[in-house]
């Protein structure tokens, strides 16, 4: 008989557990299924993102070389056209340069003829002066100096 109380008194007290702790046990259940499912969107939310990253990555990946191909060749486009420019400007140059040097040349010319000119001409005057000093006396160096003096007027006028 000590056992049938002692198993009634197990009933009963499994029953009170139940009974009482039924709400307890259950809500506490429940809380944990919400937080596994809330973890389990997270994970499938999560999950699309990378699916997400990933086919834009590989899209990425697979446009690179195509995307690489277009830099180059906008770079050897680039360079292209600065040599061009840089030939176009270095010929541009050079031809100023050879127009600058060709004028310094006439105008060093220009001169030079100019200085021997100069120098001719004083060496005529110088040779004139010697020839008529040498040729004319004091009388008609006199006579040709009134004759010029006389027809000074009628030449300014």
């Amino acid at each position: 008989m000590e056992t049938y109380i002692v198993g009634l008194a197990l009933l009963i007290f499994l029953g009170l557990v139940y009974w009482k702790g039924r709400k307890a046990i259950v809500g506490g259940l429940d809380k944990k299924i919400a937080h596994i499912r809330a973890d389990i969107d997270e994970a499938s939310r999560l999950r699309e993102e990378a699916e997400r990253l990933f086919a834009e990555n590989k899209k990425l990946t697979e446009n690179a070389p195509a995307e690489a191909a277009a830099i180059v060749a906008q770079a050897q486009d680039e360079a292209k056209r600065d040599q061009a420019n840089a030939i176009a400007s270095f010929t541009a140059l050079a031809e100023r340069r050879r127009e600058q040097a060709e004028a310094k040349i006439g105008q060093a010319e220009a001169e030079a003829v100019r200085a021997v000119r100069v120098e001719a001409t004083a060496v005529a005057l110088a040779a004139a002066r010697q020839v008529i000093a040498d040729q004319i006396t004091a009388e008609r160096g006199e006579s040709l100096l009134n004759a010029a003096i006389e027809e000074l007027p009628r030449r300014l006028a």
